[in-house]
This record gives structure tokens, sequence and C-alpha cells, in this order.
């Protein structure tokens, strides 16, 4: 679609539309034209293109995401404005689609582009010299000692929730050097199945010797706490007990081993790890058991250069229409109604 009509909604839209059909005031009418504003200035800057060739062809559900992460993380607008800016995207491709019927698959198209998000800080992040720190300080002297180390190294190695580590049964376990894993079961019942380093593997064997002898009863649940002479499932809140039990010997050898700890930190701590070392989101992401590659994303949030690239590049096929508004950008600004 040719650059004139996108012009001429443009123009439309601003002069006689908002602030006549609408009755907004000067100030929104204001808003609405920087956001327009922008998101040429955002195609101009991106694509290399003059104003005389930008036109509705450029505008997709990608090209208005990226635009979005544009706000926030190169002209370090606040969430709140970049979603702002949305807002008054989607109102004029909705005049446009009104106007036009030709461009309603443009409306729907990023009316689907959901508002940006404030990105999510990963608190408590546990740096790995505390965690091999408190998988030393439990040591091997005495049966809930191997029974310590073996929680502590699972809950890093696996990246398990606390809660899919106390459901673990003995048939959950595979420690083949070479192949060890184990079988998770996480939120909504569903499975997956994580590596484990041969190192973690060969605790294990040591815990399962001492604790389960016989490994016949595969639905017996790996961790386990006994009273009056019978075993009973642990608690979140005895792991949580124990990790904070060891936390004194960790200090002594590593300052870093911060005052109050709980599992969860060891998850995060182990996906920063994997960022780090430069594994793909989407591996983490079934590493984690996350449903949504969202959550995982939260990780990422102080580095998504790669995320930003997959969206340019997705958003870059571009036709090449016969410009009809011709001139130098500031008299198409001007023409439009957009200076």
């Amino acid at each position: 679609m040719a650059s004139g009509e996108f012009y001429g909604l443009v123009r439309g839209w601003l002069t006689v539309h908002l602030p006549r059909a609408r009755r907004l005031s000067p100030h929104t009418v204001r808003s609405y034209k920087t956001a327009l504003r922008t998101l040429l200035d955002y195609l101009r800057e991106t694509r290399q293109l003059p104003f005389a060739e930008i036109s509705f062809d450029l505008i997709d559900h990608a090209t208005i995401e990226a635009f979005i992460m544009w706000l926030v993380e190169t002209r370090q607008l606040s969430v709140a404005s970049a979603n702002q800016r949305l807002a008054a995207i989607k109102s004029f491709l909705s005049y446009c689609a009104a106007e036009d019927p030709a461009l309603v698959a443009v409306w729907l198209d990023v009316k689907a582009v959901r508002h940006a998000k404030a990105p999510a800080n990963v608190p408590d992040e546990l740096a790995v010299s505390a965690v091999e720190a408190l998988i030393r300080a439990p040591g091997q002297n005495t049966d809930r000692d191997v029974r310590d180390t073996v929680m502590i190294l699972l809950l890093f190695d696996t990246a398990a929730r606390v809660q899919e580590l106390l459901d673990l049964t003995v048939a959950d376990i595979d420690t083949t050097p070479g192949h060890g894993r184990l079988t998770l079961t996480g939120k909504g019942r569903k499975t997956r199945v994580v590596p484990i380093m041969d190192k973690t593997g060969r605790h294990l064997d040591h815990y399962l010797d001492v604790f389960h002898p016989n490994r016949r009863d595969g639905d017996a649940v790996l961790f386990f706490t006994t009273r009056a002479g019978r075993r009973h499932p642990m608690s979140q809140d005895n792991v949580t007990y124990l990790l904070n039990k060891h936390l004194a010997v960790a200090r002594q050898t590593c300052a870093e081993v911060p005052d109050h700890i709980h599992a969860h930190q060891f998850r995060r701590a182990r996906a920063m790890q994997m960022l780090r070392a430069d594994v793909p989101l989407p591996h983490i992401k079934e590493f984690l058991g996350h449903a949504n590659i969202a959550t995982t994303s939260i990780y990422a949030s102080a580095d998504n250069q790669m995320v930003r690239e997959a969206i340019q590049k997705a958003g870059s096929t571009t036709l090449d229409p016969a410009p009809i508004w011709k001139g130098d950008d500031d008299l198409i600004l001007q023409l439009a109604g957009l200076t």
C-alpha cells in the first residue's frame, strides 16, 4: 500500500477525527501525534528509510513489538510511556481499518501486541561460589550430612523447585554414568526429564545405599523424615531449616553466602549460570519447566540483545512501493500534520 494513503490517513486522524469527531483535548492529540512521530523515527532509524518510503506495508505485529522494546531500551522510556505509545498506534490503526477495509488485517495483527511489562528483577541471586560453599558445608560425617549434601547438590544441579525435589521417588532416579537423569513432576503434574552430572550421580548412589539400600520400592519418596520409627514425607519447612543450619559453616569459607537462604535461590542461580554460558532461552525454559518463555526471559532482562535482533529480523521483510508523497522528511511531516 502506497505511502500517500498512509500519510493521508495520518492527517485525517490527527486533524479531523481526534479533535472534531472524538473531541479530544489538544494535549491528548499532541500525545497521539508524538506516538506516531516516534514510530516514524524508529522505522527511519532501524530500516534506514526516508519518510517518503514508509507505508502500512512496514507495520505488523513483529515491527510494533520491536518498536515497544526500542522505546524502553534505546529511548529509555518508562514501560507506562511505551504502553501509551502502543495504545495510540492501535487507536490510529483502528481508525484506518474503519476508513479502508483493506487495512483491517493490519489493525488486527497489531491489536494482538501485548502491553509491555515492567522487567522483573531477579532477586536474591546466589553466587556460584556461595553455592559451592553450601554444598561442601554439611560434610559427610553422618547419614544426615550425606542427605543434606545431596539435597543441596540436587537443588542446584537440576534447578528443581523444592516441591519437585520432595516429590521425587526412587523410581525417578537414574544414576547411569554419562546418562544420569531425574524425572521431575512439576506444576500441573507435568513431568520433565533433566540431566544430572556424574558427580551428582555418585553422591546419589551413596545416598541411596544409606537410605534406600535395597532400592526395590520404587514408589518410596527419596527424601523423608523419621518420627517414632516411621517415615514421613519431608516438608518445605524442613528443607529451609536444614539449608539455614549450614549457613554459618559455609560463610566461614565464602563471604558471598547470604545471611538467610531459601531453596528457590539455587534454581535462580542455576538459571543465571546457564544464561551466562550462552545456553539458549528455549533450552533453559525446558530445563526449568516453565510453561511460558516469558517467565524464563526474566533471567535475561539485563541483556536481551539477541531477542531484539531476532524480532527485528522477523519484521525486516518490506515491499518497495512507489511513493506518492515525495519531498524531504520535514515537508512530509508538515503535510501529514505531524509537526
